[in-house]
């Protein structure tokens, strides 16, 4: 009872990271509960059944429809053949666009950061969700972070820079990362499953697997979590 599996995944198409490919992972699981990064509004636009209607409708009037995540794709077919209640469990969040665009524009004036960046997209590409699911993935994860640190470090306005780092790691993790949680852990409480699958972002695999460790340790509703992977493993 309680059992969920952690996917990491990633929101637009790379090579193997593909709907197909997210398909064939979450039949493997055979969840009947789907935890999906979304806010609640984007889910019930996303999985209404006017939504395609309306854009079927739509592209008669030569109007192209939105570019959907890969894990609604992914999931709105797998609704098709399975009885799944898909849950979103996201929030929206106070965007700083325009200062949060500064950030990266300044880390991608750095090659060595380009190049990290480019290796990233090529294992994705090349080896899919097993990449994503991985300690090699992780690994990029700390490097990467350690980088940016150092970069921003570098810069004359080091200070205001960092304190918009901290800032947007606070907004687009840790408030989003808890609030996810948080909803996971309130329809556990309310309802009975055996087997359910969590799909989040592979940029947040490092921050929530921490998360989720606290989580176990002060809740008193224990659920079995499973990192997916060719080594799968507990959060601990």
């Amino acid at each position: 009872m309680y059992n969920i599996t952690l996917v990491c995944t990633i929101h637009s198409e790379n090579g193997r990271c593909n709907p197909d490919e997210l398909y064939k992972i979450i039949e493997s699981i055979n969840p009947e509960v789907i935890f999906d990064e979304l806010p609640s509004h984007y889910t019930d636009m996303y999985y209404n059944d006017s939504f395609d209607v309306y854009w079927a409708n739509s592209n008669l009037l030569n109007r192209n429809p939105p570019v959907l995540p890969l894990e609604v794709k992914c999931i709105k077919k797998y609704k098709q053949n399975y009885n799944i209640d898909i849950f979103p469990v996201d929030i929206s969040v106070r965007q700083k666009s325009s200062e949060y665009q500064d950030l990266f524009l300044i880390f991608f004036k750095h090659k060595d950061y380009q190049k990290l960046d480019n290796e990233k997209d090529v294992l994705i590409a090349e080896e899919g969700f097993h990449y994503l699911n991985s300690e090699k993935f992780l690994g990029f994860l700390e490097k990467k972070q350690v980088m940016e640190k150092n970069i921003l470090e570098s810069e004359i306005e080091k200070d205001r820079l960092l304190d918009i780092y901290k800032l947007f790691h606070a907004e687009q993790y840790d408030n989003r990362e808890n609030a996810m949680l948080q909803n996971i852990y309130n329809y556990s409480k309310k309802n009975q499953y055996n087997q359910a699958v969590f799909l989040i972002g592979a940029e947040h695999k490092k921050s929530i697997m921490q998360k989720i460790a606290e989580y176990e340790k002060l809740s008193e509703n224990k659920l079995n979590w499973t990192i997916y992977g060719n080594k799968q493993k507990t959060c601990s």
